[in-house]
Formats: structure tokens, C-alpha cells, sequence
């Protein structure tokens, strides 16, 4: 990630814009593509652009964008809404990471997982993104941070590997 774009989404973070507010205009953003390449392109003047924003985003968010957009920094949104993320998540104690698995887990089970992360890394919550990875042949791998927990038959397999090599 650009540190430009780090910047910007501090800033947006600071401006304690309504979160709501911000994931529209993230919704709005990511769902067009002619919007994005409206507002990327040099051929677009900058009060077609101020038009655009006005017509098509929250009020609370206008002036950010516009500012955004007088810089010629469009194409780093989808970083700065990523960044902006971040610092919500560090503010809020919000930890995130993958589970990767090979039966998806239930509601309850991945409530559990997540409870028990929380009190593991003395967090207020942690949410976790579910990927299917047959490879793991069973179990599960946890992903947060630095911190990798593995619980998959496939990493049993080497741990077990590893401890018969230094025999």
C-alpha cells in the first residue's frame, strides 16, 4: 500500500465521518466500473468531476473526495477505504484474519473460534474471512497478523515429519 494512500485514509478516519457513510461511498466506488474510469481519466475535467461526486455520493463524504480528486488520487480509493479499515479496526481493538478450512465451519462454530481468538489476543473482536483449502486434507489454518495457527492434518503430517528426520 502507497503511504499517499495510507495518509488519506488516516485523514478519513479522523474526520469521524459516519462509517456508514463510508462504506456507501465504498460501495458506490467499487460497484462501477465506468464511474471509476470516469474519475481516473485526465480527458475529464476537474468540474465534471466535482459534478460527478456531487450527484452520485453521501454529502459528508463530498469534500473528501473532492479533495482526493483535485490531487489526481482516484485510482488509490480502493487503498485509502483499506487504510481507513485498519485504522478503524487498531481504534476499535479489532483484530482480522482467514480461517482456512477444509469443512466449512457452522455460525456457532466460527462464533467459538472467534470468542476464543478474542481472549487469546486480548482483542474486542476478531473477524475472520472463511477460504476453502481442500489441501489441508483436514482441520483448519488460522491466519491473523504474524500469527498462524495450524490445526490441519496436513500440518500434523509435517510436524510428525520433521520430529522422525531429527532422529
Amino acid at each position: 500500500m502507497k503511504q499517499i494512500a495510507i495518509n488519506y485514509g488516516k485523514v478519513l478516519f479522523l474526520l469521524g465521518i459516519d462509517r456508514q457513510d463510508i462504506k456507501q461511498t465504498e460501495e458506490i466506488w467499487n460497484g462501477s466500473e465506468p464511474l471509476r474510469e470516469a474519475m481516473n481519466s485526465p480527458v475529464v475535467s476537474g468540474e465534471a468531476k466535482k459534478h460527478l461526486i456531487e450527484k452520485i455520493f453521501p454529502e459528508k463524504m463530498q469534500p473528501f473526495l473532492k479533495v482526493v480528486s483535485e490531487h489526481h488520487e482516484e485510482a488509490l480509493l480502493k487503498e485509502i477505504f483499506q487504510s481507513y479499515e485498519e485504522c478503524y479496526d487498531d481504534s476499535h481493538n479489532i483484530r482480522r484474519g482467514i480461517l482456512y478450512y477444509v469443512e466449512k465451519p457452522d455460525e456457532e462454530q466460527l462464533a467459538l473460534i472467534e470468542k476464543r481468538l478474542c481472549s487469546q489476543l486480548k482483542c474486542s473482536e476478531v473477524t475472520l474471512a472463511l477460504e476453502s483449502r481442500p489441501e489441508l486434507v483436514g482441520g483448519f489454518v488460522i491466519r491473523i497478523g504474524d500469527l498462524e495457527i495450524d490445526r490441519s492434518l496436513r500440518g500434523s503430517i509435517n510436524c510428525l515429519r520433521e520430529k522422525m528426520a531429527r532422529r
